[in-house]
């Protein structure tokens, strides 16, 4: 392999390793680009003032009426969560729900604490009479698609179950019923398409231009990528919210974009290869994103065509500018290499 093209595989493996780093595994599992819609029908029950399924299928989000206890009970009809009169919120930390709700699928080993018939040892969670929760009650329980979903050939809105959060107001029995719903997936042609447009265009662009205006691209598509992790985080409710490679990724790449601007005064080759392992990097980033193109939820708090657009121009632009940067750096040194054949040292 020659000098320039080992060069070019060490940065793509730089590259890699910033996202793999900023895309390490969170503590909780946040709203995802989903077909799933889990929506509250009706509330059966006093002491709830409002209750919403947040993120598509991913959190139960209750408020509860001060003046009142409501418990929200778990899958063996024991104590799970308690909302005081004060405003005080606590959860069972032996309720098997407990544990089981800390993974989407409830892949989870219970601990020996875990007993539904044990004394409920409660722990505070919140103090302002608001909670929210994963409730394997409320989300399809599997990565398979439900046969109703396959029946419909995927491309049919179908409702999948009703379902009931059983209630304890103050001693007295309620529920929160609700249902969820597949929504089929949009072909993301227009999306995709742009992102294409901008790949071609930003490649042209880089492949021309000076490495301080190549460092000028890759600042402008980070920070619209670190304003699109944002509006992500922003739509996760407080026990959901998660800082991976949303909000971990995007700010380095600004990072290696200044830098790699300052770096232009001295070494505008060094700031080259700067620009390229951002750009490749954000690739990265587009790509682990690429479901907010197609997915009719997203987790945002943007218009989902605002969301769509972002992630369109971030991907496309950052492919286009790793594509024109490593275009760029192997045709001057293929330059380089004539000129030294044809004039070779004496």
């Amino acid at each position: 392999m020659k000098s320039s093209g080992r060069r070019l595989v060490v940065l793509l493996l730089i590259a890699v390793s910033l996202v793999v780093l900023g895309a390490a595994p969170a503590l909780a599992d946040p709203a995802t680009p989903t077909n799933y819609r889990s929506e509250v029908v009706g509330v059966e029950s006093p002491g709830v003032d409002h209750v919403e399924i947040v993120g598509g299928d991913a959190f139960v989000r209750l408020s509860a009426i001060a003046g009142m206890t409501l418990v929200v009970l778990g899958y063996e009809g024991e104590d799970y969560i308690r909302f005081l009169p004060n405003g005080q919120v606590s959860v069972n930390q032996r309720s098997p729900a407990t544990y089981l709700n800390d993974d989407r699928y409830a892949n989870v080993e219970l601990p020996g604490a875990a007993d539904a018939r044990a004394e409920p040892r409660w722990e505070t969670v919140s103090v302002d009479g608001t909670y929210s929760w994963h409730d394997h009650r409320t989300h399809w329980m599997s990565p398979a698609l439900p046969a109703a979903v396959l029946e419909s050939g995927v491309d049919a809105t179908v409702p999948i179950f009703d379902w009931v959060l059983p209630l304890k107001v103050d001693g007295e029995p309620g529920s929160i019923v609700g249902t969820l719903t597949w929504i089929p997936s949009g072909g993301g042609v227009q999306w995709f398409a742009v992102a294409v447009f901008t790949l071609l265009t930003v490649a042209v662009i880089a492949f021309r231009a000076r490495p301080r205006s190549q460092a000028g691209v890759l600042l402008a598509l980070g920070t619209l990528a670190f304003f699109a992790g944002l509006a992500a985080i922003a739509s996760q409710p407080p026990e959901g919210r998660t800082y991976g490679i949303e909000l971990v990724g995007p700010p380095v790449v600004v990072g290696l974009a200044v830098f790699a601007a300052i770096q232009v005064r001295t070494s505008p080759r060094a700031a080259e290869r700067l620009v390229f392992i951002g750009s490749v990097a954000l690739s990265a980033w587009g790509i682990l994103r690429a479901e907010v193109l197609t997915r009719p939820i997203l987790p945002t708090v943007l218009p989902y065509a605002a969301d769509r657009a972002i992630t369109a121009l971030v991907l496309g632009g950052a492919m286009g500018l790793a594509a024109g940067v490593a275009a760029a750096i192997t045709w001057r040194n293929r330059v380089n290499r004539v000129r030294n054949d044809a004039h070779p040292a004496t």
